[in-house]
């Protein structure tokens, strides 16, 4: 049996109603119920997914779990439920597939990795003085963690790290899905030279799915391409193929923003850092071949309208 914490986020949605279309079996764990995951009622299991008892009461040895549960704090704020949840909860879910022999599939995120290398494979050392933000912190201490458990041979586990997450079904939107959808009634849009590497999350499930019927064992970038804030806006444009005009912000205001707002520091860092990840393993091992980046803008905007 395959269970999935995370389900009502952007990519544990997709991932479901991808193993529903595929008609593989799954069980949803959730601590609550909620509207994006209404329609597996009969699929989802409530209770504490951290708690050992609770998985130890429905997970038996050799089904699969799907880790997928975080705690995006781009703003940079509660230390302590970041911690809890994106760090803490990873142990106890990883430690718990150690002693069952559970097959683990755990999403990290490009974001632990520092920006000073300009391309970016899964042997990318982490290194954890480099990264300022929460999120980016304990994301990658939990990273680690699982990383030596798969080294020393304790532990089934894929480790994947998807690049910026855009697509359909963003119920609770994203960071980047709440920019976007605000360009649909915008046609004046600032904008600064940066910009990120985005993935469709319909990729991102595919890939799940594949580690799965492989049972890859490592780490896997999920990735597609970069753009820059400029070259989405004009994908955006021509997509809604309405004229949009664009104001470029100079660096210097957008730098001091950043101490005016500090909140804003982590996500405009993320922008400012110009990563090029490598998906050769996504392609060549797990078989996923990224969907053109103009057919997911394409795609995202018409969910949201």
């Amino acid at each position: 049996m395959i269970y999935i914490t995370g389900a009502s986020g952007h990519i544990g949605n997709n991932l479901v109603k991808q193993l529903n279309d595929n008609n593989i079996d799954f069980r949803i764990l959730a601590r609550r119920m909620q509207k994006s995951i209404i329609e597996f009622k009969e699929k989802t299991i409530i209770g504490d997914v951290f708690s050992y008892d609770f998985l130890n009461k429905h997970i038996e040895k050799n089904d699969v779990l799907i880790h997928l549960a975080a705690y995006i704090n781009l703003d940079n704020l509660q230390e302590k439920m970041t911690k809890e949840i994106n760090y803490d909860g990873l142990i106890t879910i990883a430690n718990f597939c150690v002693e069952k022999n559970v097959y683990l599939v755990y999403t990290s995120s490009t974001d632990v990795f520092n920006g000073d290398k300009y391309l970016v494979n899964e042997q990318t050392k982490i290194i954890l003085e480099d990264l300022s933000g929460y999120y980016q912190k304990y994301k990658a201490k939990a990273t680690l963690y699982l990383t030596e458990l798969i080294n020393q041979n304790k532990i089934k586990a894929a480790i994947l790290y998807p690049s910026a997450v855009i697509g359909i079904n963003d119920y609770k939107p994203s960071q980047v899905g709440k920019h976007i959808k605000k360009t649909l009634k915008k046609r004046i849009l600032p904008y600064f030279n940066g910009g990120y590497n985005f993935v469709d999350v319909q990729d991102v499930c595919k890939s799940i799915i594949s580690a799965i019927n492989l049972q890859f064992v490592g780490s896997c970038i999920i990735s597609n391409k970069y753009l820059t804030l400029k070259e989405i806006y004009k994908l955006i444009s021509a997509s809604l193929n309405k004229k949009i005009i664009l104001i470029k912000i100079p660096l210097f205001v957008i730098k001091c923003t950043t101490h005016v707002f500090p909140k804003l520091k982590v996500m405009i860092n993320a922008l400012l850092t110009p990563h090029n990840f490598d998906n050769k393993i996504m392609i060549e091992d797990l078989k996923v071949i990224p969907t053109p980046i103009e057919t997911t803008i394409n795609n995202t905007l018409n969910w949201f309208k």
